[in-house]
């Protein structure tokens, strides 16, 4: 199994026990609140708490009030009125879903078969792990056992690492950031932007000849164009800033600054 598409319903304990070993399955999990049999909702929330999987994600359309309970699940329509809440009634709707789904499968099938990007929400744990004392290092030697099973593996998204070391650096905490940069250059060596933020954190703690090192580095994927400028953004703003950003600090750096 590659990919997972869980619409809407529960599943029983060998499921579940599924989705804790799955660490690494992408699984797209879909529910909303006017569900008419309301414990749906918990159930998939149960089934997205239980998966282990830092490329999961999780859609929850909210209603200002849950669904009433009526009945249990069943057939009869007479009983339970659909409310467009369960199952494949959600296409309609939420008529954006189906291609939500799609493009779901063709990141995780075809673009990158069997992975889908970490998403914040679902790294939580990793993430909090990062900010207490020694969780670095913690964090580093997971990534590394992850990468020894698969060498594709992401534990967390480089984006939010990115605002994790950004906010130590406006703290003037800058050997903090230095640590968290590392460790994203380390889940993602072909990001110009992590490079760049670590360049830039080498500079301003004074070590010109890694701050110089990243930097040419930054501007050599930026031109090869052989990867994404990061995970999270492509664009040419986005390209533009990281390149403009990268050579104010090799202007400052010739200088002598």
């Amino acid at each position: 199994m590659r990919s997972l598409v869980l619409l809407s319903g529960e599943t029983l304990q060998d499921g579940l026990q599924f989705l804790r070993q799955a660490s690494q399955l992408p699984e797209l999990f879909v529910v909303d609140d006017d569900v008419e049999y309301p414990p749906t909702v918990e159930a998939m929330e149960l089934l997205y708490i239980t998966a282990s999987s830092p490329g999961k994600k999780f859609i929850h359309y909210s209603a200002a009030q849950d669904a009433p309970w009526l009945w249990y699940e069943t057939a009869d329509a007479g009983k339970v009125p659909a409310t467009g809440g369960h199952g494949t009634d959600l296409f309609e709707v939420h008529p954006e879903l189906p291609a939500i789904i799609v493009n779901w499968f063709v990141t995780t099938l075809i673009k990158t078969p069997g992975h889908a990007l970490a998403d914040t929400v679902a790294s939580a744990a990793i993430l909090n792990q990062i900010r207490t004392p020694g969780g670095i290092a913690q964090v580093t030697q997971r990534l590394m056992e992850a990468r020894r099973r698969d060498p594709d593996a992401q534990l967390f998204p480089e984006v939010t690492v990115d605002i994790i070391g950004n906010d130590h650096l406006r703290a003037g905490e800058i050997k903090e950031a230095i640590e968290v940069f590392k460790l994203n250059l380390l889940a993602y060596p072909d990001s110009a932007d992590a490079h760049s933020n670590l360049a830039s954190a080498y500079w301003k703690d004074g070590q010109k000849d890694l701050a110089r090192q990243h930097a040419e580095n930054t501007l050599a994927l930026l031109d090869s164009h052989a990867a994404p400028a990061s995970p999270w953004s492509d664009t040419e703003q986005r390209r533009c800033e990281i390149r403009n950003g990268t050579q104010d600090i090799l202007k400052a750096l010739n200088a002598g600054h």
